[in-house]
């Protein structure tokens, strides 16, 4: 999912405690938001997860990582 970043320009100046509220207040509005679509968050992230799978790593065991390249013999 592409979406635009939020950029915040010209935020009014608060005071600690005008801050801590309003952080109080977004947390609540999130935690009251997440529990009432709480299906419909879940299956849309379920329906995402589906659309774009993730990329499976590369291959480690190449020659480049190989510990004992150059040893003729195992040393025990």
């Amino acid at each position: 999912m592409d979406t635009a970043p939020l950029i915040l320009t010209d935020l009014p100046e608060l005071t600690d405690e005008s801050a801590g509220q309003l952080l109080d207040w977004l947390n609540a509005f999130v935690t009251a938001f997440e529990e009432r679509y709480y299906t419909q968050l879940h299956q849309y992230y379920q329906l995402q997860a589906v659309a774009e799978p993730p990329e499976p790593p590369e291959p480690r065991n190449t020659s480049e990582d190989d510990l004992f390249e150059g040893f003729d013999e195992m040393p025990f």
